[in-house]
């Protein structure tokens, strides 16, 4: 009886150690993630920014595709990177009721999913 106590203890002891260690590296990688997707954020404002100035609204069923290229080199963005990481990414843009942007970013460490290099 003794020895099951303590047995049940000890695995009692490694679940918690166990669930710990799976929160901490969940935190983890979702303050990583946290970073990227506001590089993502920044991208989508200064696409914004770059279609309402250009008036490149896409009609109808068409969409239009802005690059991290084009808005630095039209001084939209300044860059596009988190510490060492320099990405490139692009926004497309289509008319859905309203217009919505969804931004794209490739880095060496993050790969926004549904990423395409066409």
């Amino acid at each position: 009886m003794k020895k099951t106590k303590i047995l049940f203890a000890i695995w009692g002891v490694i679940v918690v150690i166990i669930l710990g260690l799976l929160t901490f590296l969940g935190f983890k990688i979702t303050e990583k993630d946290k970073n990227y997707n506001e590089l993502e954020e920044k991208l989508v404002s200064s696409a914004e920014k770059y279609v309402d100035n250009k008036f490149l609204y896409p009609k109808g069923d068409d969409e239009a595709k802005v690059t991290s290229k084009e808005l630095i080199d039209n001084e939209f963005l300044d860059e596009l990177k988190f510490e060492d990481d320099v990405c490139s990414g692009y926004v497309i843009v289509k008319l859905d009721g309203a217009y919505k942007y969804n931004a794209y970013i490739k880095c060496k460490n993050y790969t926004t999913k549904g990423y395409s290099e066409e």
